[in-house]
């Protein structure tokens, strides 16, 4: 039952000075696509050890980044794709608690593919999270995940902005809040198609499918 509803029903029972007090926690939500082109070519390029990150983005007033190894980011994960939610302004804007999730698009802008973080986790320093043996390269099949040779990774990121007090004085209620939200946010592939025909992510080198989700998330 809504605020709004039960300081009705409180009026009708007679208590007609009323105001109220809603203690929930906020969440902010965003997403960001990574494209990267002719990935059998990107692939024999980059060896294992070594990530392609995408563009730095903004949710819940951090800055993040996608870092992908297309070989995996360990010689114990040679062969799979290692995905890792980085976050890049923690000099700035200090620790961070966060849930993420990792899709891989088809051709009709759908998840054919996700990995999730398990639960919320604690951005803290140069703590970075993620999942080492998110898909294995074998078992990418054109029409299902790469599309002309085209990956498409989506990130759904959730950030936990604390506790807040709403004032209510038979005022609507607040959006439903307490639990991190689920991604995708209004997903529409489609639209994220439509927008993919005309932008597209840079991505650059760093150096410094599985067919169930992984079971560990792993913090590097």
């Amino acid at each position: 039952m809504s605020t709004s509803a039960i300081l009705s029903a409180i009026r009708a029972a007679g208590r007609q000075r009323l105001s109220a007090s809603t203690v929930s926690v906020r969440w902010a939500t965003g997403c960001h696509l990574l494209q990267i082109d002719g990935y059998t070519q990107v692939r024999s390029r980059v060896p294992n050890g070594t990530a392609i990150t995408s563009c730095t983005f903004r949710v819940g007033g951090h800055d993040w980044r996608i870092a992908c190894y297309p070989n995996g980011e360990t010689e114990e994960h040679d062969g799979y794709i290692s995905l890792f939610l980085q976050q890049v302004s923690h000099a700035e804007t200090g620790d961070a608690t966060a849930t993420f999730k990792f899709s891989v698009l088809d051709q009709a802008g759908e998840p054919s593919f996700t990995g999730t973080s398990l639960g919320e986790r604690c951005f803290s320093g140069s703590d970075v999270w993620g999942l080492r043996n998110f898909l294995r390269n074998e078992h990418l099949n054109e029409g299902q995940h790469l599309m002309d040779d085209c990956l498409i990774i989506l990130c759904d990121v959730a950030v936990d902005l604390g506790l807040r007090t709403d004032n209510h004085t038979d005022a609507a209620a607040p959006e439903p809040a307490g639990m991190a939200p689920e991604p995708p946010f209004d997903f529409n592939g489609q639209q994220i198609l439509e927008a993919i025909c005309t932008t597209a992510c840079d991505t650059y080198v760093n150096t410094k499918f599985a067919p169930n989700i992984p079971d560990l998330t792993s913090q590097v």
